[in-house]
């Protein structure tokens, strides 16, 4: 089997960044993947007048990635816990691609509205994917979409394939999202919605896969929200200002309890704006 990690970064090579593409190189050695990062590229760029966010989605567009059997989608602001040797590769039987939900973002959209992302607005959004592509979205037991994270994804051979004949173009989607707010018009919105089409086989993967921390709420004092539970595999760190911030201090936070973090910043640390 050849698999593929996959990153990718717009912007100068930042501490943070540079910190997530080592430890993911790292692992794909250990997992006997290959690894690739892309830089400064704008290949989906040139196809969607939604800059940059969709520079994530090169698979579905360069040809290059079809020789692999699984191709792993990896946001730059995630990292492996220290000594990870489980193959996120193993978690497809079959299934076209898999990804994981954000299980707590249903709830914050009824009581938060940064950026316009509600959860009124994902039901206006997911009656616009149904009625014009036929997707049949998913919703909680309270009746809210539920929320799916870009951030670490695997894709198949098979599914790769069906996602460049089947599904349609990012400009087609973003056209059809005019009047939403941003949010809704880019790239994880658009795959979330479109691994609900009929025929499509998705795997929910383990959320230990895509662990997030994160502030709840945007004041400086805002809790931290520690998503990691007890056997966190890939911790997604997403503080706006992660980039930034040094190996040492990324590795605290991705491996350590938030009471032993020992940080050299002031006390409203991380602080994400």
């Amino acid at each position: 089997m050849s698999n593929l990690i996959y990153q990718y970064w717009q912007g100068p090579m930042k501490p943070g960044v540079i910190a997530s593409t080592t430890l993911m190189k790292k692992y794909a050695k250990s997992i006997g993947a290959e690894y690739r990062f892309d830089h400064n590229i704008t290949i989906a760029g040139k196809v969607v007048n939604v800059p940059i966010y969709y520079e994530p989605a090169n698979p579905l567009i360069d040809a290059s990635f079809d020789e692999y059997d699984n191709v792993a989608l990896v946001d730059i602001d995630v990292f492996p816990v220290e000594g990870l040797t489980d193959s996120m590769f193993d978690l497809l039987d079959g299934e076209d691609a898999g990804i994981c939900t954000e299980p707590k973002q249903p709830y914050f959209r009824t009581i938060y509205a940064s950026g316009g992302i509600t959860s009124d607005i994902d039901k206006k959004w997911a009656e616009v994917c149904k009625k014009n592509w036929g997707v049949v979205y998913p919703v909680d037991e309270k009746k809210r979409p539920e929320v799916f994270n870009t951030g670490v994804v695997v894709i198949s051979k098979a599914g790769l394939a069906k996602m460049k004949a089947e599904w349609p173009t990012f400009q087609e989607y973003v056209n059809q999202m005019n009047g939403f707010p941003k949010f809704y018009r880019l790239f994880q919105d658009y795959f979330s919605a479109f691994i609900h089409l009929p025929g499509f086989k998705l795997k929910r993967l383990p959320n230990e896969w895509n662990c997030y921390m994160h502030k709840v709420g945007s004041h400086p004092n805002a809790e931290i929200g520690d998503n990691r539970g007890d056997n966190a595999k890939l911790v997604h760190v997403m503080f706006r200002t992660a980039d930034d911030w040094p190996a040492e201090a990324l590795w605290q936070i991705v491996n350590s309890p938030v009471s032993e973090w020992n940080l050299p910043v002031n006390a409203n640390w991380p602080n994400d704006g």
